[in-house]
């Protein structure tokens, strides 16, 4: 007799344990769902700007308008167009402008703040002036970056990011050869984002 109530006790236990755990699941899965951040946005972006070697100042900004959508709260994609007007000195200049598109990976930290990376191709318009001698071109290359987004009030957002986008230049007809016909151009911008 005492062995049969020790085995029903024993499946007491495991059943409500079981089903605290299972209640547990249901309850931490239905406020994740809530706290879903998935769907289409929409965004701007203002910053600044350098070239390898160079230093962030105040004409070198540009601006950025983006679209993107995020399927969940770790992964997205993202459409963007980039204006870095122009930059250089009197010698050699460049125009560059151009749109990208990125897979974006979330990583959310609290109800209200999100880490992010994103990575994907660049694809840029490059007008060159090198003393006196003109020329544009098409150009596809990769950018990288990472960012941190703050949700004022949903649906908008405020962000802080960082990118690299990487430029090469190609001077095999030019009259005169650039000590570096290709370059990194780093930014750092702050953005608004609405989602939908």
């Amino acid at each position: 007799m005492k062995r049969g109530k020790t085995k029903l006790e024993i499946t007491k236990k495991l059943f409500l344990a079981a089903s605290i755990a299972c209640v547990s699941v249901a309850m931490a899965s239905s406020a994740y769902a809530q706290q879903s951040n998935s769907g289409l946005y929409l965004g701007a972006n203002y910053g600044g700007f350098k070239a390898r070697g160079g230093e962030f100042e105040d004409e070198n900004d540009f601006f950025e308008f983006l679209a993107g959508y995020r399927f969940n709260n770790f992964i997205g994609i993202e459409a963007n167009y980039a204006n870095f007007g122009e930059y250089g000195g009197d010698l050699a200049s460049a125009e560059v402008d151009g749109w990208g598109a990125a897979v974006v990976g979330f990583l959310p930290l609290t109800n209200s703040f999100t880490v992010y990376a994103k990575a994907g191709q660049f694809f840029s318009t490059v007008d060159v002036d090198v003393a006196g001698f003109r020329d544009d071109f098409d150009d596809e290359q990769i950018f990288y970056g990472l960012g941190g987004s703050f949700t004022i009030a949903r649906p908008l957002d405020v962000s802080l990011e960082y990118n690299r986008y990487k430029v090469e230049v190609n001077d095999d007809n030019w009259p005169v050869q650039v000590s570096s016909s290709d370059t990194d151009i780093d930014t750092i911008k702050i953005g608004a984002k609405f989602t939908f």
